[in-house]
């Protein structure tokens, strides 16, 4: 009898060692699941991404006005009959951070004189 308890008792501590300390034990089940959410939310958020690039494929893809829109705000296109006007603002001297004061000038070169 007390060989056989001596053997049960092995082996609960066999299968506690696996439960603690083996590859599905429940640190590395934990790990997993924390892993698997963090993937879950990238997933979630690339798919909203990839909703949004279709609706711009097909906003880009029934009109005209949409690739009118983005040609515009990426490459400054102008119509024919349009008048394009840049306005630059003048630099007051209390904006200028001292990166900019200690740039280099651009070299002059002796035909400037």
């Amino acid at each position: 009898m007390r060989w056989l308890t001596l053997i049960l008792v092995l082996m609960l501590a066999g299968l506690q060692w696996r439960v603690w300390f083996g590859d599905a034990s429940v640190g590395a089940v934990q790990a997993k699941q924390a892993r698997l959410q963090a993937l879950d939310a990238e997933l979630d958020r690339l798919a909203r991404r990839n909703d949004v690039l279709v609706a711009e494929v097909e906003s880009l893809r029934q009109g005209v006005d949409a690739v009118e829109a983005q040609a515009r705000l990426s490459l400054g296109f102008v119509r024919k009959d349009e008048h394009f006007y840049q306005v630059i603002e003048a630099v007051r001297p209390d904006t200028i951070t001292p990166s900019v004061l200690d740039a280099p000038s651009t070299p002059r070169f002796p035909l400037d004189d």
